[in-house]
Order: C-alpha cells, then sequence, then structure tokens
C-alpha cells in the first residue's frame, strides 16, 4: 500500500494565483507612449503567479507576499503575436511578442521568472494589439519575518517531534496573531505524525479560523487540505474531508493555488472510494496546474499518486517508470519522510511487478504457492520489494517517526514475506504493525485481515479463514472499499471450497463476480480497463474451474459471462431506456457535448498547414490537453447511460446458434483452460492444459481442436470465443484434417455480447438480393432507401484502395444497393460520421489506413481526409451502426488483449469490435498489416461470389487468396459477429 504523502508545509510553499483580464487599460500599467483610441477588441490576456511566501485577501483580490529569494514566476498566455510587457513597479522587465517572451513555452503559454527588488508595490502584465490592450496587476506586500518559526518548522520536517512541539509551544504567545495561527496549524502536524488524530484536528479547524479572520487565503486553504487528509486516513471520514475541501469555494477565486491543489486532494477522496475515472482526470488538473506554474514539489506528489493508481489499474511497469523519474528528481537534501515515503512507494511497486510477473496483478486472496525467486545473476522481483521497504521502515523508526506510515511499511513487508512463503516471518511483521498502529486506516485494516486470511488458508485452517473473511466483508461495506468487498468474497469462496461447501463456493465466486461488473464502472475509457478487470479476473477462474467439475453448462454461462464483461458495459444504447428523465437529459448533453467538441476538434485541425512551427506548436499543447477533455465527455456519456444496471446479468443462458453451427469457447482456470463445444445439441466441456501460444500450429491444433474432433466434424460452420491472449490465435488457419479449418467450414470470431433489440434503422439487415421485381429502389423495414456507404483512400497514397472501391461500389450497385461514396478529400471526419448513422445505411466499406494504439485500443482509427480519423470514441458514440461493415485497412480488428500486451486480459478492444458494441451485425477486418495489393485481391473476392453469409463470403476469398498465393498472409482477415 501506499499512503498519499500529501501535506505540504505552510511556511516557504510555492504559492500561486492567477487572475484573467481583458481590460482596455490599467491606471497601474507603467507609463507608455500615447497611442490612437482602438476601436479593435482587446486581447485575450491569462496570468498566473506562483512563488509568493503567502497570499493574502485584499479589497482588490489577490497580494502576494514576497517570497525569501524576491522571485516571482508568471505564467503568461496571450496571442503569440502580441507585446507583452512585464514591469515592477515602473521598472520594465521584459518587452516582446509572446512567442519571443524569455521563459518556457507550457500549455500555450510562457513561464517567466521575474526578480522583484526589495519595496516593489506591484508586478504587472500588459498584452498589446492593433493598439487594443488587456492588463493585469498584483499588489506586493513584505514577507512574514518569523525566524523562529522557520526553525521549529525545520524541526519538524526533519522528525524532531519533541524540539518542534517545544518551539510551536514558546510562539503560542508572538505578539504578532499570524504567527500564532502558523503555530497553531503546524503544532496541528506535529500531533498528526505521532498519531493524536483528535489534537490535530482541532488544531487544523482552530489554524483555519485564524487564518480566514486574517485574510491569510494561502495558509487557510493548506491547513484546510491537511485536514481534508487527516479525515480521510484516519477512520475514513469522507463527508467530513469533502466539506473542508468544499469550503474553499470563494477562496479559490482569489487563490487559484486551490485550483492546481485542491484536484490533487480530491484525487485522494475519490481514488480510496474507488472512483478512479475521478481520481485520473483531478490528478490531470492538478498536474496541468504544477506543470503551468513551476511547482515541481507538488509535481511530484502527482506522479507518485498516479504511479499507485497506475498500480490499481493494473499497469506497475508504467508506475515502476514514473517512480524511477521521482527518485531522479527528487533533491537529496529531501526531508526523511520525503525520502521514506517514496522508498515505500518504490517497494510497494516492486511487489506488483512480482506478482504480475506471476501472473497476478494484485494480492491474491486466499493460498497459492509463493512467487518463485529468480535464478543467481537475474532479478529477483521480492528481493527488490524488501530492500527498499527495509529502508523505508529504518527512516519511520529513526528521523521520521510517524506510526501510521511505520504501520503501513510494515504491512507490506509483511506481504512480501508471505509471497516468499515465509508465514511465520509474515505473521510477526503483521503483529508488529498493529502494535504500532492501534487505529489504522481501514485499507491498511483491509490487508491486515487479508493476510490474517491467508495464513489460516495457508495454514490448513479453512473454517477460521471463512470467520476471517467475514470480518473483512463487514470492513468493506462499513468502509467504501469495492475492493475489499471483491477480496472478501473471494477469499470466502477459496475458505469454502476448502471445506468441502461447494455450493456455498460457487455462490462466494459469484457475488465476487458481480462486484467484478460494478468495478468495470469505475475505470474511464482508454485508462487499462482490460488490466484492471484482468486483476480481478481470479473469481471467474476459480468458479469456471469448479463448476467445470460440477456442472458444464453453468461453467459455460460463467465463462462467457466473464468474457463480454468489459465491453458489454460499453453498450449505451441499451441502457438509455431505463434512465429517468433527469438522468435522460444529462446523457443527452454529455454526448451531445461530445459530438460537437468532436467536430470542432477536427475542424481546427484542417487549418494547421499555415501556422508558423511556434504556433503550430502551441496548437498542438493546446489540443493534445483538449482532446483528454473531449474523452472525458464520452466517457461521462457511457457512464451515465449504464450506471445502475446489473452488467452480469444480459448474458442470455445459451448462445443463438444456427442449425449446424458450433460454437467454441475457450476460458483460463486454475492450471490451463476450460474449452466448450456449443451446438443446438448441447455442451461438449474439456479441461485443456496450459499451451505455449509460440508453439507450431500443429501443436495449437492438437491442444485446441482435438479434444472437440466429433463435434468439429459434425459441424458446417465454427464461431470460436476465446479469452484474452488466445484471441490471437488464427484458428480458422489451424490444421485440421489435412487443411487450413477454414477450408472444411467458415469460421467467425464472437465477442458473446448480450443479445440486443433490432435497431429501427437497421432491423431489415443487409443481404444480396436484387433490385425490386417492378424496379423500384429497394428499401429497409423502416421505409429508408437501402444503400451502402463506401469510404475510399482519405489520404490519397493508396491506389490499390481506390481500385478496390471502384470494384465495390460495382458489385453492391449489382445488388440494389444505392452507394454514397466518399474518397479522397471528401471523406472528411463530419461527412462519414454523419453518413454512417444515416437510415437505410446497411453497409459500410472502408478502404484506406487502420491503425491501433493506446491503452484499451482507444487510440486506434481509420484515417480520414484533412489529417482526422474515425476514432473508437466516435464508434462507440454513433446512435446506429450499418448492419455489416468491411474494413479494408490494417490492424482494424486487432486488440490488446490478443497482442498479449502486458496485463491486457479478457476481451479488447480494437475498432471492429468498437463497431459490433455500436450494433453491428458482421464486421470484416484485419488484426494485423496487410499488404496493400493483398487487400485489393481480398476484397475483389469477397464481392465476386453470391454468398450472403459474412463467414462463408470471406472463407471463399481467403481461400482463392491462398491458392493464388501460398506464401501470402491469407488468414490475416477474421468475420467477427456480435
Amino acid at each position: 500500500m501506499t499512503r498519499r504523502r500529501a501535506l505540504r508545509t505552510a511556511l516557504g510553499a510555492a504559492i500561486l494565483g492567477a487572475m484573467a483580464l481583458a481590460l482596455a487599460g490599467d491606471a497601474h500599467r507603467p507609463p507608455a507612449p500615447a497611442t490612437p483610441a482602438s476601436t479593435a477588441p482587446a486581447p485575450p490576456l491569462e496570468v498566473e503567479f506562483a512563488g509568493c511566501s503567502a497570499v493574502h485577501a485584499v479589497h482588490a483580490g489577490p497580494a502576494c507576499a514576497l517570497p525569501g529569494d524576491r522571485t516571482l514566476r508568471l505564467w503568461v498566455k496571450a496571442p503569440l503575436d502580441a507585446r507583452v510587457v512585464i514591469a515592477v513597479d515602473a521598472t520594465v522587465a521584459a518587452d516582446a511578442p509572446l512567442a519571443a517572451l524569455d521563459g518556457a513555452l507550457v500549455q500555450g503559454g510562457v513561464l517567466a521568472r521575474v526578480p522583484v527588488p526589495d519595496g516593489a508595490r506591484a508586478v504587472s502584465v500588459t498584452a498589446e494589439r492593433d493598439g487594443a490592450r488587456a492588463s493585469f496587476r498584483l499588489p506586493l506586500l513584505p514577507p512574514l519575518e518569523a525566524p523562529p518559526l522557520k526553525d521549529a518548522e525545520a524541526l519538524r520536517r526533519n522528525g524532531k517531534l519533541d524540539e518542534a512541539s517545544s518551539a510551536l509551544d514558546a510562539l503560542a504567545s508572538a505578539p504578532d496573531p499570524a504567527v500564532q495561527a502558523l503555530a497553531v496549524g503546524k503544532r496541528a502536524r506535529v500531533d498528526l505524525a505521532r498519531g493524536r488524530i483528535p489534537e490535530a484536528i482541532a488544531g487544523f479547524e482552530a489554524s483555519i479560523r485564524a487564518h480566514r479572520a486574517a485574510g491569510r487565503v494561502s495558509d487557510e486553504l493548506l491547513d484546510r487540505f491537511a485536514l481534508s487528509y487527516t479525515l480521510l486516513y484516519n477512520g475514513r471520514r469522507f463527508a467530513e474531508a469533502r466539506a473542508a475541501l468544499g469550503a474553499l469555494g470563494p477562496l479559490e477565486a482569489i487563490h487559484p493555488e486551490g485550483r492546481a491543489l485542491k484536484p490533487y486532494y480530491e484525487a485522494l477522496l475519490s481514488s480510496e472510494s474507488g472512483d478512479l475515472r475521478a481520481a485520473l482526470r483531478q490528478l490531470d488538473a492538478s498536474a496541468a496546474g504544477a506543470e503551468r506554474l513551476g511547482l515541481g514539489d507538488h509535481r511530484l506528489h502527482v506522479l507518485q499518486m498516479r504511479a499507485d493508481l497506475l498500480q490499481t489499474l493494473g499497469r506497475p511497469l508504467e508506475a515502476q517508470a514514473l517512480l524511477r523519474e521521482v527518485k531522479a528528481l527528487l533533491p537529496a537534501s529531501s526531508a526523511p519522510c520525503e525520502q521514506a515515503s517514496l522508498l515505500n512507494d518504490v517497494g510497494w511497486n516492486a511487489l506488483h511487478v512480482a506478482w504480475a510477473s506471476g501472473g497476478s496483478s494484485g494480492p491474491p486472496a486466499g493460498v497459492r504457492a509463493p512467487l518463485a525467486r529468480a535464478d543467481a545473476g537475474s532479478s529477483a522481483p521480492l528481493a527488490d520489494a524488501e530492500a527498499p521497504l527495509s529502508a523505508a521502515l529504518a527512516l519511520y523508526r529513526g528521523p521520521c517517526p510517524r506510526p501510521a506510515e511505520q504501520a503501513n511499511v510494515l504491512t507490506n513487508l509483511a506481504l512480501a514475506k508471505l509471497e516468499a512463503g515465509q508465514t511465520g516471518a509474515a505473521r510477526a511483521l503483521l503483529d508488529e504493525a498493529r502494535r504500532t498502529d492501534p487505529r489504522p486506516d481501514a485499507r491498511v485494516a483491509m490487508y491486515w485481515i487479508e493476510i490474517e486470511g491467508r495464513i489460516a488458508l495457508r495454514s490448513g485452517s479453512p473454517a477460521s479463514a471463512l470467520r476471517i473473511y467475514d470480518r473483512l466483508s463487514q470492513l468493506a461495506e462499513a468502509s467504501e472499499l469495492p475492493e475489499g468487498r471483491y477480496r472478501a468474497a473471494l477469499g470466502r469462496g477459496r475458505a469454502l471450497e476448502a471445506l468441502g461447501r461447494l455450493d456455498a463456493a460457487i455462490a462466494a465466486y459469484e457475488g465476487a463476480e458481480a462486484v467484478r461488473g460494478d468495478l468495470s464502472l469505475l475505470v474511464p475509457l482508454g485508462q487499462g480497463r482490460g488490466g484492471y478487470l484482468g486483476r480481478f479476473e481470479e473469481s471467474a477462474r476459480l468458479e469456471v474451474d469448479l463448476l467445470l467439475r460440477r456442472d458444464p453448462r453453468r461453467a459455460l454461462r460463467a465463462a462467457r459471462r466473464s468474457r463480454a464483461l468489459a465491453l458489454a458495459a460499453l453498450r449505451w444504447i441499451d441502457g438509455i431506456e431505463a434512465l429517468g428523465g433527469e438522468e435522460r437529459a444529462r446523457w443527452e448533453g454529455a454526448l451531445a457535448a461530445y459530438r460537437d467538441a468532436r467536430a470542432a476538434f477536427d475542424e481546427e485541425g484542417r487549418d494547421d498547414w499555415r501556422l508558423s512551427s511556434d504556433e503550430l506548436q502551441a496548437a498542438r499543447v493546446t489540443r493534445a490537453s483538449r482532446g483528454r477533455s473531449i474523452r472525458a465527455l464520452l466517457d461521462e456519456a457511457l457512464f451515465l447511460a449504464r450506471r445502475g444496471e446489473p452488467v452480469l446479468a444480459e448474458l442470455a443462458d445459451a448462445p443463438a446458434l444456427a442449425e449446424g453451427e458450433l460454437m467454441l469457447v475457450l476460458h483460463p482456470i486454475r492450471d490451463g483452460w476450460a474449452g466448450f463445444a456449443v451446438s443446438r445439441g448441447g455442451v461438449v466441456a474439456r479441461r485443456l492444459p496450459a499451451l505455449d501460444l509460440s508453439s507450431p500450429a500443429t501443436e495449437l491444433a492438437a491442444g485446441l481442436l482435438a479434444p472437440f474432433a466429433a463435434p468439429l466434424r459434425a459441424a458446417t460452420r465454427l464461431r470460436v470465443a476465446a479469452h484474452g491472449a488466445l484471441d490471437r490465435i488464427d484458428f480458422h488457419a489451424l490444421p485440421w484434417d489435412g487443411a487450413p479449418l477454414v477450408a472444411h467450414m467458415p469460421v467467425t470470431y464472437g465477442l458473446d455480447l448480450p443479445e440486443r433489440g433490432a435497431r429501427p434503422a437497421d432491423a431489415a439487415g443487409a443481404t444480396r438480393s436484387a433490385g425490386a421485381a417492378d424496379g423500384t429502389q429497394p428499401v429497409d423495414a423502416a421505409g429508408a432507401p437501402r444503400a451502402a456507404l463506401v469510404v475510399a483512400d482519405p489520404r490519397r497514397d493508396l491506389p490499390a484502395a481506390r481500385r478496390e472501391a471502384d470494384a465495390v461500389a460495382r458489385a453492391l450497385e449489382g445488388w440494389g444497393l444505392r452507394v454514397e461514396r466518399l474518397s479522397g478529400g471528401l471523406a472528411t471526419h463530419r461527412a462519414v460520421a454523419g453518413a454512417l448513422e444515416q437510415p437505410g445505411i446497411e453497409l459500410f466499406h472502408y478502404a484506406g489506413h487502420g491503425f491501433f494504439g493506446g491503452l484499451d485500443g482507444w487510440d486506434s482509427g481509420l484515417a480520414l481526409a484533412g489529417g482526422s480519423e474515425l476514432a473508437v470514441g466516435d464508434i462507440l458514440a454513433l446512435r446506429r451502426a450499418p448492419a455489416r461493415v468491411v474494413l479494408s485497412g490494417c490492424d482494424t480488428a486487432r486488440t490488446e488483449a490478443a497482442q498479449a500486451s502486458p496485463g491486457a486480459r479478457g476481451l479488447g478492444l480494437g475498432l471492429a469490435q468498437a463497431l459490433l458494441v455500436a450494433g453491428a451485425r458482421s464486421v470484416i477486418a484485419a488484426t494485423r498489416p496487410v499488404d496493400d495489393a493483398l487487400a485489393e485481391r481480398v476484397m475483389a473476392a469477397l464481392y465476386a461470389g453470391e454468398q450472403q453469409d459474412p463467414g462463408a463470403q470471406l472463407r471463399e476469398a481467403t481461400l482463392a487468396a491462398l491458392r493464388a498465393d501460398p506464401s501470402c498472409d491469407w488468414a490475416s482477415f477474421r468475420a467477427l459477429v456480435p
């Protein structure tokens, strides 16, 4: 575990403020030559400042008390061609266009350092363009001179709590009320370090009142942050912690450090309550403020917390890289508590890396073999964890005496020892942690109970373990710990299974899976939802494994449910009808906001070629931030549509299969895989051994197909539903009875999504029927003319794609479809997205560049004209999707799971999968890069035959390509179905 190292010193902290004024003039602006009156609007001007020793509230807004080094930092944003003047009183410190201003380019503005002499009264910034001006003015105040306060703070930060306490007590009677208030706040921090929580809370409340009376805005904010932190991590008093932050409201307008720091503390609250979506968004906001103002210390805090969230999401290697960055940036002279906190984070991360290398992404509940240590001469993951944790423990036992943090490190060491199989050492460390902190935070207590339960199971005491996990369940419910609810259910299942109470064990595993369904909604899109759900996949493995011995049909249902979990949560169209009036209005507003912002985003990029290099760089920085905001809009819309729905309850008991169709479902279990061959006649279940997926195709066929030889030979078509890494196996190309499997029957790949009713616009589906007998144009069930959309070569660099589109259009017109073509520069984002939603468009053919990228495949897209793209988010936001889709482009069916990415489990999301989630009935697409000429040949054959079924259609086309050139990558295309 990590404990958020969130508190910052009130004295000497970087204090920032901001004003964004657009005034025609300012009486406090340095004198300038007279200019004719201008009717031009004042240029936009934003200014933020940092480096004050304190910020005061005065009648006109904020005032800055000078820092000890007499240097302020100003972040200035204005048009790049505006003349910017920075002055201290009447002395000009800088005078240049913004693009030439001395300083670092940050978020479209410039971060400049301004020396301020003693006695200065104000700093001002003026932006002028076309004779019109906008101005900003910041009054300056002398700093508070209180050397004893600085000395007491230095003692506290170095862990000398008794000496610091004595020094602060002496300041309680200081003649200056401001010094008294600061001393009270620092004394509260000493109480917090000693574990005297009621005294710390009372002290912060008293200092906050005193700061408010004195108008010391910055100090009130810092103590409110400390109070919120204390309430959160000492009793999980969420409502009170939020109230402490909520009271900042009016202060933020005059002291925008609250806008930079407050999201960090809000992220702590969100993370502890399990709202990872909000926590990540809040961290982004806090990091942006730190970057603009050069708040290096705070940026390190944000990086450490982001690393912890990445671990929660099942991304420990990314977290490791962030912590290495923090370690490189942390000054060697940093306080012992800062060093101890980082060492604990590094050790906790090393544990996560070790768990991931052992096939888990978090502390498992119950019995499991200890992680093997690496051979001599190679990295030992558990040793990598124990060394920094031991170093952190030494600091907490010595120069940084903080009982809560010390107990946290002891708990992490206990987990490391338990993983190494050293049960006795783990028990001793757990006992010491309990003695060190008798009143632990609920999350720490959760791990204590978890360790107890695992020791009990490992010691052969399942009845005791069951009672322990019942306690964990009660704690998790009372303390709002979603992960604790999952671990309690999983641990109960293991204990019950060990007791031989198998029906109760199955029910417990099902309960854990229900919690996993709830957890699936907590992670925002593009942040590693697959890896996060993979951390909690153990319940599905154990449930399927146990049911495989008792009830194969229930085992099949559990495997299907687990496999479809991540994508089922994205099907917003099925959830909107259940929304109430207010919630539906919010959903519609969020979706409309996404669409409008997405369209504007693409339009902005069309004129990038006109910009200078400096302007282009500034535009790209701004647009990257806006892109994240646009993604958040869609995520909010999807979350609103799915909120409160039981994701796991949607799948039908049995898949809908055609006559002669066989469905092959594969899901991981304790050791190896569970395989199910499903037909209308019944279910054949097999326990399959673990497989090396890099083995030759003949060995893969022996392990995956041979156990189902009889049902395969009786089938006339096959649908494959493979979980996780198995999804990258080309089942249709595996050898079977002397030829590729697809030579014997059509093969499709199913997502096994929940059944849904047909949308009005695509209820008819697409067929290859010719025009109506009376010569009129055929229509769909909604009365709209049946049509196809063909998009070809939007980037104008694939001649074969243009020829392919010509042939496809002719074939579709021969089937009686009206064809709408968007080629080259006409294939803009607005045109393509709009055409896809038109009633009657029942087939979409794309011939161009596809690309895969990003966590969860979120950065994947189809290249469009003008540098734009049809992204996964755009597809998920479609109000309707064509029934049939063909994506003749690279990586259009690729997924993260299929590429065996670290931490990626379950069912992945790519372009083809997004279209199926959006409502398509079939998608033909490529799982990897394809040659332009090969794609043209396959597509020509695809539309040349008389087959109406996409699987049969692709079968004929790929076999033709194989016969023409056995060395080509004929197996790269797949037919996917819901």
